[in-house]
């Protein structure tokens, strides 16, 4: 019943997005399992009080490949994809 998955030249689909938002809690889960690893090497933990994923985080781990490379590893692309996308929601959410 979903969308077709159709597949660019590269092999990637062109609908990553659709999908990526109907898995709404996929880079928070990913935060979560390496909660003390990201503590250890960014210096911040990745939630604040209420939950909410911190932005600082997000920002260190977008410029630094290397770090993202170390946490994620293979998945280090699919991770900086997730992290760029949730910048920019957020920034979306802000405007209103």
């Amino acid at each position: 019943m979903g969308m077709a998955r159709r597949r660019s030249r590269r092999g990637r689909s062109r609908y990553w997005i659709q999908r990526a938002i109907k898995r709404p809690g996929s880079l928070k889960n990913w935060m979560l399992r390496h909660r003390a690893e990201i503590k250890r090497l960014t210096g911040y933990d990745p939630f604040t009080r209420d939950g909410d994923i911190r932005m600082t985080v997000l920002k260190k781990l977008k410029n630094d490949r290397d770090l993202l490379k170390r946490l994620a590893g293979s998945h280090a692309t699919t991770i900086l994809r997730k992290i760029n996308l949730a910048i920019t929601l957020r920034k979306l959410s802000k405007r209103r």
